[in-house]
């Protein structure tokens, strides 16, 4: 009886059916987000949308100067981060024209969101089930969809819907080179197509930059290892392959321009104002740059800054804890001052706990988890290379200004899937022929992270000033907090 049951439990855990319950699961949780919660939500969903509507007002994407009225949004016309703005600035258009209602709009360019988010989801499964089972796939999707963050987020109008979308596809391409690498049978698509998608996807955010420098350096190695010895000659004959003449003209055009709109920013940048990403104060006056809110803030709080530990030992275990709490914490927009209560207990300790755990396992088992595994080590250097780059950006601030802003888990989500997927290479390790025991903790985590994952927490903690101003958007959410609160442990509602 007993194998009976974890026969049919392990069946149903690794199961497309499974699957398909997990994504269910989370168009309800981010349709929930996206008719529940006010305009804006907390991250930074007006400027978005601020910045959309001024692209809506132009065909080119383009900006010769400061737009007038812009200065809220910093320096635009040098800002890298445009892409998602200029692209979504057309479904605003064509919403206002239909509908002439700013809700209306924010609504359907929100489910546009969670429509990127879920197509993201279903990319990330195609990755994962090209390196590992579908039992770690699964739950590794289950347990993400349950960080109290992921739905809120994939509803919010925001350029990371689009970045995690931009990163999946990044890593069935990388899989795809490596599979022809290995086979000594590169194709020139592939390589094309990671480079124009690397390139345009700093476009989107610049804090793609180091996954792009990750999958440029690991292309290079790679290439190397699978080709060495042979002259270039041979490698362009007979390597790299699979593109017809007028394939290629196209992909050399698309370079041009995903190289150019590339140099227009980044490369302008660099010659102008001797960096990538132009500070807000080098590029327009200090009276216009204190209207843009994180500019503003660091340049008031640099101005008042006192005597601080400027450790970066002691600043690391500061930027932690604030990435972790601010993954499962509940947070309202600004409307109401971006209000927030603490996570519920049991996710947050698990989550915790699997992390904490997972790190000391991958070093344990580091040569099992990485040895061999091209693919595996690619997705830890842009996780390495990435998360320096936010620890660094975040340091920086905090030296500047004696704080430590900007601490936001939410930057975690574009690499977190891959970081799953070493994780549970190194359990792999641990449990091996231990299957029994290997689903249990599977099932665990699950239950556990129900104990008030995903959306719940936002109805748990949530009050009626959180909520669309709509009787019936408050009559639910009330009731759903009257059934779910009695069967969650909620623990204290206050730091």
């Amino acid at each position: 009886m007993r194998v009976s049951l974890l026969q049919r439990l392990t069946t149903f855990l690794r199961s497309p059916l499974f699957f398909w319950i997990i994504i269910g699961f989370f168009v309800v949780e981010a349709l929930w987000m996206v008719f529940s919660a006010l305009y804006p939500m907390a991250f930074d969903e007006d400027f978005h949308m601020g910045v959309i509507k001024i692209y809506a007002q132009q065909w080119s994407p383009f900006l010769t100067s400061q737009p007038v009225g812009a200065d809220s949004f910093g320096a635009l016309a040098r800002d890298p981060s445009y892409l998602y703005h200029y692209l979504m600035s057309f479904p605003y258009r064509l919403c206002m024209s239909l509908f002439n209602s700013e809700t209306a709009t924010i609504i359907i360019l929100r489910l546009v969101n969670v429509a990127l988010f879920t197509y993201a989801l279903l990319l990330f499964r195609r990755v994962l089930l090209g390196a590992t089972s579908p039992l770690v796939v699964n739950t590794s999707l289950a347990l993400f969809v349950l960080i109290p963050i992921v739905p809120q987020l994939a509803a919010h109008v925001n350029y990371d819907n689009l970045i995690m979308v931009i990163v999946a596809w990044t890593a069935l391409l990388m899989q795809r080179f490596i599979s022809e690498a290995q086979h000594k049978k590169i194709h020139a698509s592939t390589v094309l197509w990671l480079g124009n998608i690397g390139l345009l996807a700093c476009l989107v955010k610049y804090a793609y930059l180091p996954i792009f420098a990750a999958t440029v350096l690991s292309m290079l190695y790679i290439a190397w290892r699978s080709m060495r010895g042979i002259p270039l000659k041979a490698i362009a004959a007979k390597h790299l392959v699979g593109l017809r003449r007028y394939a290629l003209v196209g992909g050399a055009l698309l370079t041009i321009v995903s190289g150019g709109l590339f140099f227009q920013r980044f490369g302008v940048n660099v010659i102008t104002y001797g960096e990538p990403v132009a500070d807000c104060g080098d590029v327009l006056a200090v009276e216009q740059c204190v209207q843009y809110g994180p500019w503003g803030r660091n340049y008031y709080l640099a101005q008042s800054k006192a005597e601080s530990n400027e450790s970066p030992l002691l600043y690391t275990g500061q930027w932690l804890w604030g990435l972790w709490l601010r993954l499962f914490f509940a947070v309202s927009g600004a409307t109401n001052d971006f209000a927030n209560y603490p996570p519920l207990p049991v996710p947050y300790y698990t989550m915790a706990a699997l992390a904490i755990s997972s790190v000391l396992l991958i070093i344990v088992f580091a040569r099992k988890v990485f040895a061999g595994q091209l693919f595996v080590q690619w997705a830890a250097l842009a996780i390495f290379l990435y998360s320096a780059a936010l620890w660094l950006d975040d340091y920086q601030q905090f030296v500047e200004t004696g704080q430590p802003v900007a601490i936001n888990g939410r930057y975690l989500l574009p690499i977190m899937l891959l970081g799953m997927l070493i994780a549970a290479r190194a359990w792999g390790a641990l449990l091996a022929r231990r299957q029994v025991v290997k689903v249990s903790l599977a099932a665990l985590a699950i239950v556990l992270f129900l104990q008030g994952g995903g959306i719940m927490t936002f109805i748990v903690r949530s009050d009626p000033g959180w909520y669309w101003h709509n009787s019936v958007v408050l009559h639910v959410n009330n009731a759903a907090k009257k059934v779910l609160s009695p069967l969650l442990i909620e623990g204290t509602d206050h730091y």
